[in-house]
């Protein structure tokens, strides 16, 4: 199942195209996109009854498909090749920041530099639909509603001025996180622990990954 936000519904995408999800239903579920990710396995098997879209979409109209989280969580130096690149061994532990979800934004978007050395990241993004705490490695897939990709942009002088890293503030300027298009459900990946990742930027391609090169 592929779910966007479109003007502020939920839309499932389907054959190149949407349906909305409160009308389709006929009510069962809401319309905002947010409240899906508490009953995602029962949208989900109605969602497998939907086979023909009812509208068109573009990513350009989306929004981000999780407009409001309650935490957003991310993890630096996590990849073997770019702790490499950065002068940094490969951290044992995992290297764990926070940014605002003031910072979210949609897939196409604005963004309003600020002064200093911005720079960005492709970032796979997996959105958690259950509590979890204390979770075992192989039961993680369990509390993942989907995935989407997203930009994790940072205003670096900002980051490393003071006497500890500022890497909240400086990774939540307004725009600094854009997700999307669409949140993808586990079952529809076929490799889930070995995604490709990429970032092109003016046509040349600056990233070039793949999510089984996380440090352990």
């Amino acid at each position: 199942m592929q779910i966007a936000n479109v003007g502020g519904r939920l839309k499932l995408l389907v054959a190149g195209g949407a349906v909305d999800v409160e009308t389709a239903s006929g009510g069962r579920f809401g319309h905002e996109p947010q409240a899906v990710f508490e009953r995602i396995a029962e949208v989900r098997r109605w969602a497998e009854g939907v086979s023909a879209a009812d509208e068109e979409f573009s990513p350009a109209a989306a929004g981000a498909p999780v407009p409001a989280p309650a935490q957003v969580f991310g993890i630096g130096l996590n990849y073997v090749d770019h702790a490499s690149e950065s002068g940094f061994e490969a951290p044992a532990q995992p290297l764990v920041f926070t940014k605002f979800p003031s910072s979210i934004s949609g897939p196409v978007s604005d963004v309003v530099l600020p002064a200093g050395s911005v720079d960005w990241e492709v970032e796979l993004v997996a959105v958690i639909g259950t509590a979890a705490r204390g979770v075992p490695v192989e039961r993680g897939w369990d509390h993942v509603a989907g995935l989407t990709l997203g930009q994790d942009i940072s205003e670096r002088d900002l980051q490393r001025t003071g006497p500890a890293p500022q890497f909240n503030l400086a990774k939540s300027f307004a725009g600094f996180s854009p997700i999307g298009p669409a949140v993808v459900t586990p079952d529809e990946i076929e490799r889930r622990d070995d995604i490709g990742l990429g970032c092109f930027v003016n046509g040349e391609q600056m990233q070039k990954s793949r999510s089984s090169d996380v440090t352990e």
